[in-house]
């Protein structure tokens, strides 16, 4: 009997620190159990795949999580998302906020990067009250792809200047060509007069024909006599 007393109420005990430790573990995880900083960032561009709890990273090291997603109710073509961040996290006034997608199942991750060291804390410069912005930024694979349009009509438009070039030296050198057969043809003249010289060398001796000498009328008086 009193084994099994002594037994019930160890039981209990480590039952006890079993839920005593449970809610320790959710008392240092829940929201606000530290000095978290609420932070937002506003995407123009599609969060799909991107969920509340999701982990933020800053240069590849956990620093928070996602705390809420939500339509900007003045344009719903933006998407504001709210980051908890650890207090020390070095959130600068030129720390860049991206989405980074995790290997091939489709969901993202928000990665922080830069912040230089003689910028300025946000939190530090945003307004009393207000929720510290951190600004976009696209890179990798989505940034390629939507600068693509912009690259191709670069590239559109450096193929219509060489387009225009080409045609311009087409024009000059048909005007060369132009010139080169003018200048065979008095050749081959040349040619021809000199192989006739060689042939006759008397026509350099002989003069051109004086031209006929105008008439000159005589008076009609002149018949009358």
């Amino acid at each position: 009997m009193e084994s099994e007393k002594r037994y019930f109420i160890e039981g209990l005990f480590i039952i006890g620190l079993s839920v005593a430790a449970a809610l320790f573990a959710v008392w240092i995880g829940s929201p606000g159990s530290r000095d978290d900083v609420t932070y937002r960032v506003r995407f123009a561009e599609s969060v799909s795949g991107l969920a509340v709890g999701d982990p933020v990273k800053f240069n590849g090291v956990d620093v928070g999580s996602v705390k809420a997603l939500q339509l900007d109710p003045e344009d719903s073509r933006q998407v504001l998302v709210d980051l908890r961040l650890r207090k020390e996290t070095p959130v600068k006034t030129d720390t860049k906020a991206s989405l980074v997608m995790k290997g091939i199942t489709g969901s993202v991750n928000i990665e922080l990067n830069g912040g230089s060291p003689e910028a300025q804390l946000l939190a530090a410069s945003a307004p009393a009250g207000g929720i510290p912005e951190i600004g976009t930024e696209k890179v990798g694979l989505k940034a390629m792809l939507d600068g693509l349009p912009e690259t191709v009509g670069k590239m559109a438009k450096t193929a219509d200047k060489f387009s225009a070039m080409a045609e311009r030296i087409t024009v000059v050198a048909n005007k060369f060509s132009a010139v080169g057969d003018q200048t065979k043809q008095v050749m081959k003249n040349v040619d021809d007069l000199t192989e006739k010289v060689k042939e006759n060398p008397s026509l350099l001796l002989r003069r051109p024909k004086d031209p006929p000498k105008e008439q000159t009328a005589q008076p009609a008086e002149r018949f009358r006599r």
